[in-house]
């Protein structure tokens, strides 16, 4: 093609036809321009459908770990129930206070296991969430990629705000685990449940009822992440759904 303009270009001027040489000269610089414009605009293009594409593999990626971090969060709920339920059937401290919304959350409640019942002596395991394919988003600094603001701001949300809560109300349960391990060491090797029932207006069992309180606001943070998670997945859904 520039050999063309080329030859063009010698011959308006061999033929010395000055005038339309510049309009021609002007006319191929408007297409060169014109041309240079629609390749940026092509490269352009590819780089957001090539961001638009990693956007939506991390939302993938985040997706997915949230789902696994929901069967973590079910079987910890499942796991803490016991002690619940133990502790209320001696005295229905959660039953007692509205703050403690018992009846909303009476999933954490079940039959109690009177043999079974060491468990109030201790802490269960801590909720340790996948995050990543999140911190990957964060530490590349890609999150203009997530178009959609108000899902990046829930994601946000659950990753910064929700685990930090939780991690900090775990601290204290460890704190008090500590504390029971030295003052109940025989107790907790040796009792029965019917030894448990006998105490209850003994500092024990005060101590197991604010320890088992301290488990429980770990269970309903635990319950809220589980939420907010399952409205993220809904919302990453329909994010895909739409691409």
């Amino acid at each position: 093609m520039f050999k063309i303009f080329r030859q063009i270009r010698y011959s308006l001027v061999n033929k010395n036809q000055t005038t339309k040489y510049f309009k021609y000269a002007i006319g191929e610089i408007i297409l060169v321009v014109i041309g240079i414009l629609i390749a940026l605009q092509i490269n352009n293009w590819n780089e957001t459908q090539k961001e638009h594409k990693i956007g939506i593999q991390f939302l993938k990626g985040i997706r997915a770990d949230i789902k696994k971090d929901i069967i973590l969060v079910d079987s910890i709920l499942k796991m803490n129930q016991k002690t619940f339920s133990v502790i209320s059937s001696i005295d229905s401290v959660f039953h007692k206070k509205h703050f403690y919304y018992a009846q909303e959350n009476s999933f954490l409640f079940v039959k109690p296991d009177t043999i079974d019942f060491e468990h109030v002596f201790y802490r269960n395991v801590s909720f340790r969430p996948i995050n990543g394919t999140y911190n990957s988003l964060i530490s590349d600094g890609k999150t203009a990629l997530i178009k959609n603001k108000p899902l990046l701001d829930k994601i946000q949300r659950i990753y910064n705000e929700n685990h930090q809560r939780l991690a900090s109300n775990y601290e204290a349960i460890k704190n008090l685990e500590n504390g029971i391990a030295t003052k109940y060491a025989f107790e907790k090797q040796n009792w029965t449940y019917t030894d448990l029932k006998k105490a209850k207006n003994q500092p024990i069992f005060y101590d197991l009822v604010n320890f088992t309180e301290q488990k429980y606001w770990y269970c309903l943070n635990l319950n809220r992440i589980k939420a907010n998670s399952q409205d993220v997945i809904a919302l990453i859904g329909k994010e895909l759904a739409n691409d």
